[in-house]
């Protein structure tokens, strides 16, 4: 996933060990900001607000568990708390031996249903995200390249365009290609354009109130907005309470604990 805690200090760049006067490929200044986003383990609280393009509001609350294991395996539960009509609705996405799976919890069907291949693609909770975009990207999975450096809101970024790197990564994605805004001085992406098989630019995601983490040196976003640009609908992510490396339990990683909530 992480596409919920995804995009997030001149100390960071120090200790691993950059030369300030050595030029960094696409390659890794992706991987610099992947480093930012890694972690053992995550929990967060976030409000979820869903508005069209009238201005209409239906909010959400959420928790957010992820972790990653010995195998550098990713694993992520997002669990639905309000209101009534959404509450106890939950995905889980795991990532074992190079495959992704997610599963779906309805309350009202009282069953776990697996996400397809092919839904992957599909609105989330009606949300601007997708499934695939709260999976975790594979870095190996695309091709970088640095567009320009720019300033962007105040601060100063590489601009980087990935695309598939081969026709079974092109069937499995909505996107065409993405552009990344990376701060240079943090390595966190602060806006993303997403664009269809046409190439034609169909959402953008910013990022904002950028804050250190307590206790850690990370960096997270606390406010996020995708917009879906053809319809004016958007999704905001209001974040709080995020704690990071302080032990998440492996029974939240379980379709038992997705189904029953314990």
């Amino acid at each position: 996933m992480k596409r919920f805690t995804i995009l997030l200090t001149t100390a960071v760049i120090l200790s691993l060990g950059f030369s300030f006067g050595k030029s960094l490929t696409a390659r890794e200044i992706m991987e610099q900001n992947e480093q930012m986003m890694n972690t053992r383990d995550e929990r967060s609280d976030l409000t979820m607000k869903l508005i069209n393009k009238r201005g209409k509001e239906r909010k959400r609350q959420v928790v957010l568990y992820s972790k990653t294991d010995n195998q550098n395996n990713d694993k992520t539960l997002i669990r639905f708390q309000a209101p009534a009509d959404v509450k106890g609705v939950g995905l889980l996405s795991i990532e074992e031996g190079g495959q992704k799976n997610q599963w779906l919890y309805l309350p009202a069907l009282k069953r776990v249903r697996r996400i397809s291949s092919s839904e992957k693609t599909d609105s989330f909770m009606g949300s601007d995200f997708s499934y695939e975009d709260i999976e975790q990207n594979d870095l190996n999975n695309y091709k970088y390249s640095l567009l320009r450096e720019e300033n962007f809101d105040g601060v100063m970024c590489y601009v980087i365009r990935s695309i598939p790197v081969d026709e079974q990564v092109k069937q499995e994605t909505a996107y065409s290609k993405s552009d990344v805004w990376v701060r240079k001085d943090n390595y966190i992406s602060i806006k993303v354009n997403f664009y269809n098989k046409k190439a034609d630019l169909i959402k953008i995601m910013n990022s904002n109130d950028i804050r250190p983490v307590e206790g850690t040196d990370k960096w997270r976003a606390h406010f996020i907005e995708m917009q879906n640009v053809n319809t004016g609908h958007r999704t905001e992510l209001l974040y709080k309470n995020i704690i990071i490396n302080q032990g998440v339990a492996d029974k939240y990683f379980t379709q038992r604990y997705l189904e029953r909530g314990r």
